[in-house]
C-alpha cells in the first residue's frame, strides 16, 4: 500500500461521520510495507501481539482480536462478524521497511492503532463504521460513605491523561481523571464504564482486586486474605461504586470483511 493513501484508507475504515458530524481525513502516517500474513494450524489457544515502534507481531490471533488491536475497542463494541472472525487464527508480522524512527517514536496510541487497521483494510478488505447503541453499562458513582481517594499534586486543568499501569488485577494511577479510571474498568469488565461521580479532579490510587473465579475458589477454600472481586474492590479502596444501567455506546459495524491471501 503507497504511504499517501494510508490517511484515506483509514478514514473510509471508519466510515464518513460519526454522531452526525462530518470526519476529517486522517494525517499521513507511516505504513507497515511489508506484510506477511498466514493461517496458525497449532490447535493453540494461546495467543501473543507484540509490537515495537517499526513492527508489529501477532501470533495465533483471530480477526477479533486484531480488530481489538486496531481500533482501541472491546469485543462487545464491534457487531457484524463472520463467524470465522473468532475460529480462524492468524500469524501476523508487518515492519516498516525504511523507518524514520524519530517519526516513529512519536506517534500516539491511536496513531499506532490506524497503522494497523490500514493493514485489515488492505489485507482483509475490511469496511466498517461507527454506530452510537444503547446497551449495558456500568456507572461509576460515589459510595454511600464517600470517595477515598488522595488528590493528585497534578493541576486538575492539567492536559493529558495522567499515569495509569494495570498489570494483570493491580492498577496503580497518578494524576488520573475519574473518567479516566472509567475507561480503563470497561477492559476487565467488558462493558462500559460511564463516569457519574461528579469530581472533576485528578487522583492517585492503588486499586487490587482478584478474577471472580479465582476470589470465589479463595472463598470456597476459606482464604481470609484473598483480596476481593472488583466490584468490590472499587468500593472498599475507592470509595465508589458500580451501578447497572443502560446508555449509549460508540459500536465498530463490520459491513465487509474477507479471509486475507497468505503470502
Amino acid at each position: 500500500m503507497s504511504k499517501f493513501l494510508l490517511s484515506l484508507v483509514f478514514a473510509a475504515s471508519l466510515g464518513y461521520c460519526r454522531n452526525g458530524v462530518a470526519q476529517q481525513p486522517a494525517p499521513s502516517l507511516p505504513v507497515y510495507d511489508a506484510v506477511v500474513i498466514k493461517l496458525n494450524h497449532s490447535l493453540s489457544r494461546g495467543t501473543h501481539v507484540d509490537r515495537d515502534d517499526a513492527w508489529f507481531r501477532a501470533t495465533n490471533v483471530p480477526l477479533k482480536h486484531l480488530l481489538v488491536n486496531a481500533y482501541g475497542i472491546r469485543e462487545g463494541q464491534m457487531f457484524g462478524l463472520p463467524g470465522w472472525a473468532d475460529s480462524l487464527r492468524f500469524d501476523v508480522y508487518a515492519k516498516v521497511t525504511d523507518p524514520d524512527m524519530k517519526a516513529l517514536s512519536s506517534l500516539s496510541r491511536e496513531q499506532q492503532q490506524a497503522m494497523l487497521a490500514a493493514i485489515l483494510v488492505d489485507r482483509f478488505h475490511l469496511k466498517v463504521h461507527t454506530e452510537p447503541k444503547t446497551l449495558p453499562v456500568y456507572e461509576l458513582v460515589v459510595a454511600k460513605n464517600g470517595p477515598k481517594l488522595k488528590v493528585s499534586a497534578v493541576a486538575p486543568d492539567a492536559t493529558g491523561p495522567g499515569n495509569m499501569n494495570v498489570h494483570n488485577t493491580d492498577m496503580t494511577a497518578s494524576g488520573v481523571t475519574l473518567s479516566d479510571l472509567a475507561g480503563n474498568l470497561s477492559f476487565p469488565l467488558d462493558r462500559t464504564v460511564i463516569d457519574k461521580t461528579g469530581l472533576t479532579g485528578r487522583y492517585d490510587f492503588r486499586l487490587q482486586w482478584t478474577a471472580d473465579n479465582v476470589a470465589n475458589s479463595a472463598a470456597d477454600n476459606g482464604a481470609a486474605d484473598a483480596l476481593p472481586n472488583l466490584f468490590t474492590a472499587i468500593q472498599e479502596q475507592l470509595g465508589l461504586k458500580l451501578q447497572p444501567a443502560k446508555g449509549p455506546v460508540e459500536t465498530l459495524v463490520i459491513d465487509h470483511v474477507e479471509q486475507p491471501t497468505e503470502n
